[in-house]
């Protein structure tokens, strides 16, 4: 929308119905200037402003009218030129050397008027190209043949007519005929480069013409009220035109923006995302959007007020700014859609939390870079040269980069295989806690003492990691009973089988009988209890003569994994025990010391 904006701004001074006769009129005035020697150059550098300017306008509503009015005069000469070659004829029978001079310089300026309408003819005729590249091409051919049919007449011959101080009338028609030779040579080489210079808005322009908004401009500024308003607003630097565009980009800019809305509404609701989710989605894009709208009227009012004259280097600042915002609203709409799916897909087993932050990061650092890359190029960086360069240096950067690189691939290992992800129990070496993030750098652990430890990623995937999480079913309980060594054995032989039934009999106890149905396949499993982390075996045994007791080792395993689940079942397994040994009168032992004394008495009779 910006470029046909800009477009449509070279037209705020367009000419009459005879535009071209205009055109060259004015120019040859400017080059009349040109030749004053007096001029300051702050005069110079007006006049040439000046001559950019016509020549801007004059292809903008050249291509309006012959695009879409086809109210350009193919050729218009044809008459004159007719009665100019007669008349020649006629003064050299007559001998009128002087009459045919004049004759032959008011041919030749036709002749240049009509091959630059010609050539603007096939111009217009190459912005139907398919491409810019196309009609680049195209307009080189032009501009070769153009200068390959220029009429050529030799001017030293005219040189005595030149010199004439007290001319007749004949003499000062000629020398008016060829000054307005030069002025047009002048015009005609200069039009080429003019032409190449605004290709790319020539183009555009016919693109856009075609749709016939450029014939609007032409009836705005062609109308009466235009013509009775224009005188005042001058004074504000305004026009008819400039205010109609405002008016229009201002209407264009708030359509564009409730019809942006409206889609990414639709694509979200498309999507099925949720209508809370989407009120948080719009409302972490709305800052970005909001001030790309603003900036983007200003642009267009400030370039609309400006006639398109503005420097150059404000349109290098709106589209790095453009860029910025850009970059800013795809990362801030890509972690909002994140953020809000993130319940939802935290409940498919088969998407992982830490792989969608990974991602999220990794787009995050190629929107930036792609973001710079085209700051730069906008600023007309040398991009290849800095690619070299960075290949030549490649070996430093990789050095200095080592644990870098290393850490990032060794994310991507402990996301391949799947070692821990966010939430679960780990320890490694001799640091211990609950896995918060699997960054690209570190991995963050939360240690049961409420600190952060970052980890490298290179250590965890090169170190042993335990992976308390990684258990499905069955989670250790081990303990020593010590009773005292005036137990009855027979009451311990009978402990041991009750405590032993009691586990076999516990509902939160692991047991061979336990079943573990996989939700994959639906089947007792076997083979994997190893892999998905089931254990199932009860060990009830005399197991030692202590120091102090007799030592019996119970070995068993809760179903579930929880921590505090797990505790609550390792306290009914201990009362449980206690009610066994209990009624079996034994007793626990404790650490004890026993003193052995010899009598005194059968010592002294010794």
């Amino acid at each position: 929308m910006k470029q046909i904006v800009f477009l449509l701004l070279f037209t705020f001074s367009l000419f009459g119905s005879d535009f071209i006769e205009d055109f060259f009129t004015q120019q040859v005035n400017l080059e009349t200037q040109l030749e004053d020697q007096n001029l300051s150059s702050d005069a110079l550098e007006n006049i040439l402003e000046d001559e950019d300017k016509l020549f801007k306008n004059f292809f903008i509503v050249y291509i309006s009218k012959d695009v879409k009015e086809g109210a350009v005069e193919r050729n218009p000469y044809s008459s004159e030129i007719f009665r100019l070659k007669r008349r020649i004829q006629a003064n050299s029978q007559r001998g009128n050397n002087l009459a045919i001079l004049r004759d032959e310089l008011k041919l030749a300026t036709l002749s240049l008027k009509q091959n630059m309408r010609d050539t603007m003819d096939e111009v217009v005729q190459a912005t139907k190209l398919e491409d810019y590249n196309a009609f680049e091409k195209k307009l080189q051919e032009i501009i070769v043949k153009r200068h390959e049919n220029e009429p050529a007449i030799d001017l030293q011959k005219y040189a005595f007519v030149q010199d004439e101080t007290a001319p007749d009338p004949l003499t000062q028609s000629t020398q008016e005929n060829l000054a307005e030779y030069r002025h047009i040579q002048k015009v005609y080489n200069n039009l080429s480069a003019e032409l190449v210079e605004n290709s790319q808005k020539i183009y555009n322009a016919g693109a856009v013409s075609r749709y016939g908004i450029l014939s609007l401009s032409v009836m705005i500024n062609d109308s009466s009220l235009s013509k009775h308003i224009d005188p005042y607003l001058e004074y504000v630097y305004l026009s008819s035109t400039k205010v109609v565009y405002i008016f229009a980009i201002l209407i264009l800019v708030y359509l564009m923006r409730k019809m942006i809305t409206l889609i990414l509404r639709r694509l979200l609701v498309f999507v099925k995302v949720e209508e809370d989710d989407i009120s948080y989605i719009f409302a972490q894009t709305s800052g970005p959007f909001t001030v790309f709208v603003v900036l983007l009227t200003s642009e267009l009012i400030f370039t609309v007020y400006s006639s398109f004259n503005a420097m150059s280097w404000l349109f290098t600042f709106y589209n790095i700014v453009y860029v910025l915002l850009g970059a800013f609203f795809v990362y801030r709409f890509g972690n909002a859609i994140a953020v809000a799916k993130m319940e939802q897909l935290g409940q498919n087993k088969f998407v992982r939390h830490e792989v969608i932050n990974l991602g999220l990061k990794m787009m995050n650092g190629l929107m930036g870079l792609i973001a710079l890359i085209l700051i730069l190029n906008m600023l007309s960086v040398n991009l290849t040269a800095i690619l070299s360069g960075l290949g030549i240096g490649g070996i430093a950067v990789a050095f200095a980069a080592k644990d870098t690189i290393a850490n990032f691939f060794g994310s991507v290992s402990i996301l391949l295989t799947d070692l821990f992800e966010q939430g679960d129990w780990i320890a490694v070496e001799s640091m211990e806690g609950t896995v918060v993030e699997i960054g690209l750098r570190a991995t963050t652990i939360r240690t049961f003492d409420n600190a952060l430890i970052a980890i490298p990623n290179y250590k965890l995937a090169d170190n042993g990691i335990k992976n308390w999480s990684r258990r499905t079913m069955g989670r250790r309980i081990k303990m020593t009973l010590g009773v005292t060594y005036e137990s009855d054995m027979e009451k311990i032989k009978k402990a041991i089988a009750e405590i032993r039934e009691m586990l076999q009999n516990h509902p939160d106890i692991v047991t061979e009988q336990t079943e573990y149905m996989n939700s994959e396949r639906q089947m007792k499993l076997v083979s994997k209890e190893d892999l998905k982390g089931i254990k199932r075996l009860i060990m009830v045994y005399l197991d030692a003569f202590g120091s102090s007791s007799i030592d019996i080792l119970v070995y068993c395993f809760s179903r579930s994994v929880i921590w505090t689940e797990w505790q609550a079942v390792k306290e009914d397994v201990l009362y449980k025990i206690a009610e066994i040994l209990k009624s079996n009168d034994l007793e626990f032992a404790y650490p004890t010391m026993m003193i052995h004394q010899t009598d005194a008495t059968k010592v002294l009779n010794a």
